[in-house]
């Protein structure tokens, strides 16, 4: 790696992770400050009962628990809505690291100094490591700091368990997110490819709960290997499932630097 390098890009991109970071604290206190008054709904009970079995498999949910803070917490935010906000964050850090800097002419520029290519995406994905982990750390802290706050019973070693699932998680998207950017060089396609595998991957996964056909091939999934309330409830983590996760994520890093080492800059 270049430390100069991940200097540069730590100075360049620490503005959009804290406004990300503290976007999702303040969403986790907003959901924190209203369970206590959304659990004692008149009527909740009911609307859960008839809520749809599988809207609620879409948001990584078997049942609802109106009085569990983590089914609830889990269901607004951690299954869907989280994984689209962070996954932005990365897919827009990926694509900017190869195809961005091609559209803007500053990659022939940058490779011209006497740094190995591959230690240049290295140092770049250093970074967006960095990033992944302060946004995660990010949420859990504000899940730790508000549920501590508004008395919702936070399970303060599930959600530490969580942690490393998330990460792998979002390193695996990582992963094939910079690949695009390093095959594609105009980064809309870059974002558009990597929106659209995770996107893909994401309907797979639901789709695997009703067609036995789509279930065979579930296995080759990022999120099958991602069930937050399984793991906050428990409290353990799931070791083999980490473990895939960053296997995906190393194998589209991989593929990065070898298309990266033998990439035509100037086409």
């Amino acid at each position: 790696m270049n430390w100069n390098l991940i200097r540069k890009t730590i100075s360049y991109r620490w503005q959009s992770t804290l406004i990300y970071s503290g976007s999702l604290a303040a969403y986790v206190l907003l959901m924190a400050a209203i369970f206590p008054s959304f659990k004692k709904m008149a009527g909740i009970q009911d609307f859960v009962k008839n809520y749809p079995k599988a809207l609620m498999k879409f948001f990584g949910v078997e049942s609802f628990d109106v009085t569990s803070f983590n089914n609830y917490l889990v269901m607004e935010l951690l299954t869907v809505m989280w994984v689209i906000i962070v996954g932005a964050y990365i897919i827009s850090f990926a694509k900017g690291m190869v195809a961005g800097e091609m559209k803007s002419g500053t990659l022939e520029l940058l490779l011209a100094q006497p740094i190995e290519r591959w230690k240049v995406l290295m140092s770049e994905a250093f970074v967006l490591l960095l990033g992944i982990i302060c946004v995660v750390l990010s949420t859990v802290f504000g899940v730790f700091v508000f549920g501590s706050a508004f008395s919702v019973g936070v399970t303060y070693t599930g959600y530490l368990a969580f942690i490393p699932v998330a990460i792998a998680l979002f390193l695996s998207i990582a992963g094939y997110s910079i690949l695009f950017s390093v095959v594609f060089n105009q980064p809309g396609r870059a974002l558009m490819a990597s929106a659209g595998l995770t996107l893909f991957f994401y309907v797979v996964h639901f789709a695997g709960a009703y067609w036995r056909i789509v279930e065979k091939i579930d296995w080759f999934d990022i999120f099958h290997y991602y069930d937050p309330l399984k793991v906050i409830n428990s409290g353990n983590v799931p070791v083999k499932d980490v473990l895939i996760l960053l296997a995906f994520a190393i194998v589209g890093f991989a593929l990065a630097i070898w298309f990266f080492q033998r990439k035509d800059i100037t086409a």
